[in-house]
């Protein structure tokens, strides 16, 4: 009964702690009461996203609750899409590229910066094969969206005129994109990230007040973390807790909040504690990795890797971009909820663990799209089989995202949506098929709402009363005996003086 021509849909991704991103939107025209639009979304990140579809309230809807519907998507790729920047032509690079471009699941951009504009290579522009870096063409908004991931190695931001596209970049991975930062003698800290907005969202501080670069030779260490976390099982079931010897480390500042270090130097500090090599952080709905050493191709060629064919370099590197892209192969848990999460209704979400994770459970609670909600924090107990249901109350209509940390393994996540009512609430308006099923099998009929006068009136039924009265006793006698008490009492009186 609404009086209304058209209206206005806007599709958008919910994110864990930034305002929700415009996918789309469009005008659906009515036509005899019924409207339908067809709008183009493209989802950019990897894995679990949580999309919110909302249309303008007609005015005089009576139940503009029902105007928003949030739904859930699991998002693949077929083919991780890449961008590696090298700053120097080195072994470490070079090792990379080739390991990167031999893997077809990967589609891969790569660049490798061989002269800067100081550099006289004695010819014109035109003889040299050689192309500026496309530092413009990369990192605007559509173009850098449209990588899964970037992985920075050993590239100078201040000489390569890179330095205006930090913040960009930094919104590119709040927004679900993933980083890698490589080091080397132009990288972290020399490489004019200490400050930026890029900084913050790499799992690691940058220290400005040391060298950026110690060309100590040594061997990582690993943490409990390390040995624990999925990301490294491939690593270690091949070569066990031994790593190559590297030629120097950069500068790393303290782990962030909430960040895991995999990789620690056994004798430089930061803030106390061991200087962390190797480190893996979240930031908003993106994942970051910092790796303070330009090594790692060691693993691949060096006497050690030898005895393992070279595999070790792979095993390393895709267990650090799968943990990019969240695969599940490398989480320490996979997450459902018990059945549909309904706002108002009891939620329950069930925890299974992969095999090799041990320790406590903690989970984080949050509501996407919503930067002022206090994230609430559970610590269940698992049961023998490692199972584990935790009642997450009763939520409010949105998307919300689950963050389950086991032990000191990098944190899984899980995105889900709760709407109000679920299913039949998003669409209020009655089912006629349904309702003529429900009236034949119960014996009646279904009309519409314009021929309900048509429904026969039930035959009118007829009462009938019969009432039959037996008194105690004649009339007369009730009669006689009033007058005969109202004489004894007469009498009574005058006996005694009172008449």
């Amino acid at each position: 009964g609404l009086e209304c021509t058209e209206a206005h849909v806007t599709v958008r991704e919910l994110l864990r702690g930034e305002e929700p991103i415009e996918l789309a939107k469009g005008t659906a025209k009515f036509e005899k009461g019924t409207a339908t639009v067809q709008l183009s979304v493209t989802l950019e990140r990897a894995g679990p996203c949580v999309v919110e579809v909302s249309m303008q309230a007609p005015p005089g809807d009576t139940i503009p609750e029902n105007d928003t519907r949030v739904l859930t998507f699991n998002v693949t790729r077929d083919r991780i899409r890449l961008l590696h920047v090298a700053g120097h032509p080195s072994y470490d690079a070079r090792a990379l590229r080739r390991w990167l471009k031999s893997d077809e699941s990967l589609d891969l951009v790569a660049f490798f910066i061989l002269r800067t504009e100081g550099d006289d290579p004695q010819a014109s522009d035109s003889d040299l094969a050689l192309i500026p870096f496309p530092v413009d063409d990369l990192f605007q908004g559509e173009p850098l969206r449209s990588f899964d991931a970037v992985v920075l190695q050993d590239i100078d931001s201040v000489e390569y005129k890179f330095a205006k596209y930090l913040d960009p970049l930094a919104r590119y991975v709040r927004a679900g994109g993933g980083l890698v930062m490589v080091g080397g003698a132009s990288s972290f800290t020399a490489g004019g990230y200490a400050g930026t907005k890029l900084e913050q969202v790499l799992p690691v501080h940058l220290d400005q007040r040391e060298r950026p670069f110690d060309g100590v030779e040594f061997v990582p260490r690993y943490t409990e973390s390390g040995r624990q976390a999925p990301v490294l099982h491939a690593l270690r079931a091949l070569v066990g807790d031994q790593l190559p010897s590297m030629a120097g480390s950069n500068t790393l500042g303290p782990a962030r909040e909430g960040a895991l270090v995999l990789w620690e130097h056994p004798e430089r500090r930061a803030g106390g504690e061991p200087m962390p090599v190797l480190a893996l952080g979240e930031a908003g709905d993106g994942r970051a990795i910092a790796l303070g050493v330009d090594g790692t191709h060691l693993l691949a060629f060096s006497q050690m890797a030898a005895a393992v064919a070279g595999r070790g370099y792979g095993a390393l590197w895709d267990g650090l971009l799968r943990w990019l892209m969240r695969d599940p192969r490398v989480e320490a848990a996979r997450m459902e909820l018990v059945g549909e999460c309904i706002a108002g209704e009891p939620a329950t979400l069930r925890l299974v663990r992969t095999a090799g994770a041990t320790g406590s459970v903690r989970l984080r609670l949050e509501q996407l799209g919503v930067e002022t909600t206090k994230p609430l924090e559970f610590a269940p107990k698992a049961d023998a089989t490692g199972s584990i249901e935790v009642d997450l109350g009763r939520l409010k209509p949105g998307g919300y995202t689950v963050s389950a940390r086991i032990g000191a393994a990098p944190p899984t996540r899980y995105d889900f949506a709760c709407e109000r009512g679920g299913q039949a609430w998003s669409d209020s308006r009655p089912d006629p098929a349904r309702l003529e099923r429900i009236s034949k099998a119960t014996g009646g009929r279904a009309v519409s709402v314009e021929s309900v006068g048509d429904l026969p009136l039930p035959a009118a039924t007829e009462v009938t009363a019969e009432r039959h009265v037996s008194p105690l006793l004649p009339p007369w006698a009730w009669t006689l005996m009033a007058a005969l008490a109202l004489g004894g009492h007469w009498f009574v009186r005058r006996r005694g003086g009172l008449a």
